[in-house]
């Protein structure tokens, strides 16, 4: 199958936005499919966050040596909220159908990955009789809340299926009136194998300069509320112990404070698996999620997790693997830590539950239970 994926962003070698759709689209290639990426880049952005401007069409070669299409066209994002209202929001749909008119080989399928990329191709999509699936994986969808009843009816005529990365997605994709029941396929997201496995933890943190002694918890994502950044620091300082060191991967608005912080920062995705090697376990009391990239990568690193006790979490979490907490209760995040710190034998269970979770989702099944379900779709369609 020709499939075009359409992604809001795409990783470069100054970025790692939209890793997940990069490794996705690589295991769709080597399942011997032909991959067109279309993923505008905000010029917006390029000048304001002094992200570097990539070619319009380049090439990407996958690890089966399967070559991939990637169009980055140029959309203008700057806006002014009004209410629902941005200005400009026409742009990105506008950059994908340039491209998608541009296109010379048939396509079989459109595959939008987040619902508002979908909506962008289903008026090209629609005449020309292209089966289009959306990926319902957002924090939040709010989509639909810009959208007028009839544009939403001819959203739910139109899909073909929706790929849901956990229960909670299909919820709102159907609440939202995008989608049926019977057109939902929950795949939770999954990790390269490859690259996510648990290294030796004292050769890693021999080569990061940690200590060996010391009891690490880590942290990967964005510094912001949503997150639990800082919820997870006030439960780091009211505990108050400085065995207690903290790895905090990732940027943004809330810096996170820490006397006992051994690593704040970004990381390399390549290098990501090496970090969390060095950890005991890994916390991110967030408050919402599609499904967590950065928890089932820990877990494929051996990682217990303590995370938050909410519907995003249920297709991957469980008492088995981890320890599951309110995330806006600071007592609770600091007990839960406090509990693995003193329980090595809990700690090497919950370790042994995320290893046996994680080697159920790597991201070649996910890709074959993706495909399988499209084609069977599209045969449906067909009888």
């Amino acid at each position: 199958m020709h499939i075009v994926v359409i992604s809001h962003s795409y990783p470069t070698t100054k970025t790692i936005d939209f890793v997940f759709v990069d490794q996705l689209c690589r295991a769709f290639a080597d399942e011997g499919h032909d991959i067109t990426i279309i993923a505008p880049q905000s010029i917006t952005k390029c000048v304001v966050r002094r992200i570097p401007i990539v070619r319009f069409k380049s090439t990407i070669i996958t690890e089966g040596g399967n070559t991939i299409s990637l169009y980055r066209p140029f959309w203008v994002s700057l806006g002014m909220r009004m209410g629902k209202l941005r200005l400009f929001r026409n742009s990105f749909n506008k950059a994908v159908n340039r491209v998608l008119c541009k296109i010379t080989k048939p396509i079989d399928v459109i595959y939008g990955h987040f619902w508002a990329q979908a909506i962008a191709a289903m008026d090209f999509a629609h005449k020309r009789n292209i089966p289009v699936f959306a990926v319902a994986g957002e924090g939040e969808l709010k989509t639909h809340c810009k959208m007028t009843p009839e544009a939403i009816k001819n959203v739910r005529q139109r899909i073909q299926g929706c790929i849901c990365v956990a229960t909670k997605s299909k919820r709102e994709s159907i609440e939202a009136g995008f989608v049926t029941e019977d057109k939902c396929r929950v795949f939770p997201n999954a990790i390269n194998p490859n690259l996510f496995y648990p290294r030796n933890r004292e050769k890693m943190r021999d080569k990061y300069g940690f200590a060996k002694d010391d009891f690490i918890i880590a942290f990967v994502g964005q510094w912001n509320s949503r997150k639990g950044v800082n919820r997870l620091c006030a439960a780091l300082r009211q505990i108050n112990n400085s065995r207690m060191k903290a790895m905090f991967m990732g940027k943004g608005g809330e810096k996170p404070i820490y006397q006992h912080t051994i690593f704040s920062g970004t990381v390399n995705h390549d290098i990501l698996p090496e970090m969390l090697s060095c950890a005991d376990v890994f916390v991110l009391p967030t408050i919402n999620e599609g499904c967590s990239n950065a928890i089932v990568e820990a877990m494929a690193c051996g990682l217990p997790i303590i995370s938050s006790n909410m519907e995003f979490n249920w297709d991957v979490l469980n008492e088995s693997n981890s320890v599951m907490i309110n995330p806006l209760d600071i007592d609770q995040i600091a007990n839960a830590i406090e509990l693995l710190y003193n329980d090595k034998n809990l700690r090497l269970t919950l370790s042994n539950g995320a290893l046996q979770t994680a080697s159920e989702l790597t991201i070649s099944n996910r890709a074959k239970n993706i495909l399988d379900y499209i084609k069977l779709n599209i045969q449906n369609k067909k009888q």
